[in-house]
């Protein structure tokens, strides 16, 4: 890539960086996702988190610092989701949910002591983003017996029974990917390999790629694994001298920009499939990347295309939009945190419903919610109390990039799912 174009790329994150997702508020009576009202189960008890009338839920993302182009609309979704809900009345049609949020600048150090900021004022979390981060706080989360939605796919979380994962996982995000890459797309024969961040998330998503490996009988040639902000030019060379046809990238959205632009600059084209958090919307529309990539990736995500209004969920979810944040642009993030707010909802319900809505109450609703619903927004989420058998949903959506959808994605197949992603069982 010429310099000038990356010095643009490299301008354009810092730009990213500065952006502070607005939370949106109004006035109007339109209901949040979840209908289901409290059964008799007495009246909650006010204590941790709940006054009586209002639910406070900590969120500890990151708002500023470049990762921000996550944490800010994922916290976006995540108040968009009360506002509307708040306006219909509350959980159990009366409890309002207010949302204090920290700053973790997707380091583990600041995070802790967000958490331990807010740990004792909160009922719940509502969001943790990053996988590093949620592994750092799960002993204090289970010490305090506080429940948390980790903004972070890992399989990991399964297994915790004060978590409430959302969606899949992202080593089935790699298995389905490499699958319809070898049996829908004309990949059988040709040359594997992937690209990952050398920390927690990349172990994820090369996990998934080493289990399909094993299912799918084929051979991952390269992999190569870098530090999140280093240079990304060994690792572009690694793959190209190993003649690889398909890329699978487990790559944040902060590093995106130098994986793509390293490999234009050496002209090496195979079909990429980026991990979800790779992608950032403006990536599309950007100078030499954005052709590429339109040419050359698809991402590995869940759910449907922004503005399907065929889709129950994202019909809602745009509806509320509307009312509390009109000015909210595409975004695949902003999507996961509504979703993840919207799973909040449900199990706060519950936990109304069982007429406990402290700390404990809460997490002990996560084993007695059931069957998550999102109307096809994400995936549907069987929870139960025996976290030993929880397993995520083994769907995906394959998009490809296409600066003329809002959002920049169009999907490609919608709930994918393979043999080999049923397969997959996650052991602690």
């Amino acid at each position: 890539m010429r310099r000038k174009n990356m010095a643009a790329l490299l301008a354009l994150i810092s730009v990213f960086a500065l952006v502070v997702a607005a939370c949106g508020s109004g006035d109007k009576s339109k209901s949040g996702g979840s209908t289901t009202t409290a059964k008799k189960g007495g009246t909650p008890v006010p204590g941790q988190g709940f006054d009586g009338t209002t639910i406070t839920l900590g969120v500890i993302t990151p708002t500023s610092g470049t990762a921000s182009i996550v944490g800010n609309p994922l916290t976006a979704g995540n108040q968009v989701y009360w506002d509307a809900k708040n306006a219909s009345g509350g959980v159990a049609g009366k409890y309002k949910v207010k949302l204090e949020v920290r700053d973790s600048k997707y380091e583990p150090t600041p995070a802790g002591q967000a958490f331990d900021e807010i740990s004792s004022k909160v009922a719940a979390f509502q969001q943790i983003l990053g996988t590093q981060i949620s592994q750092s706080l799960i002993q204090k989360l289970d010490d305090q017996g506080l429940a948390a939605g980790p903004a972070t796919l890992d399989a990991e979380w399964l297994v915790e029974p004060n978590l409430f994962p959302i969606a899949t996982t992202y080593q089935i995000l790699a298995i389905n990917a490499v699958d319809y890459y070898l049996n829908k797309a004309g990949g059988k024969g040709k040359t594997i390999c992937q690209i990952a961040q050398d920390d927690a998330y990349g172990d994820a998503g090369v996990a998934g790629m080493n289990f399909a490996a094993k299912q799918l009988n084929f051979k991952i040639a390269v992999t190569a694994r870098y530090a999140t902000g280093a240079d990304k030019t060994a690792s572009i060379q690694q793959l190209q001298d190993g003649k690889c046809d398909f890329v699978y990238g487990t790559v944040f959205a902060t590093d995106t920009p130098s994986v793509i632009g390293k490999a234009v600059a050496a002209n090496f084209t195979p079909q990429w499939a980026l991990m979800s958090p790779a992608w950032v919307t403006a990536f599309g529309g950007l100078a030499d990347v954005g052709p590429y990539l339109q040419k050359n990736a698809w991402v590995s995500s869940v759910g449907a295309s922004w503005g399907d209004t065929n889709v129950p969920g994202m019909a809602q979810m745009l509806d509320a939009v509307k009312q509390y944040k009109p000015d909210q642009a595409p975004d695949i993030y902003f999507a996961f945190g509504y979703a993840q707010a919207w799973a909040m909802d449900q199990i706060l319900e519950k936990a109304a419903g069982n007429g406990d809505l402290s700390p404990k109450g809460i997490t002990a609703a996560i084993g007695d919610v059931g069957t998550l619903k999102f109307g096809d927004l994400v995936p549907d989420f069987t929870y139960g109390s025996d976290v030993a058998k929880r397993q995520a949903p083994p769907v995906s959506t394959l998009f490809t990039v296409d600066p003329s959808v809002p959002g920049g994605l169009k999907a490609a197949a919608v709930n994918y799912t393979s043999d080999a992603a049923k397969a997959y069982k996650f052991t602690k």
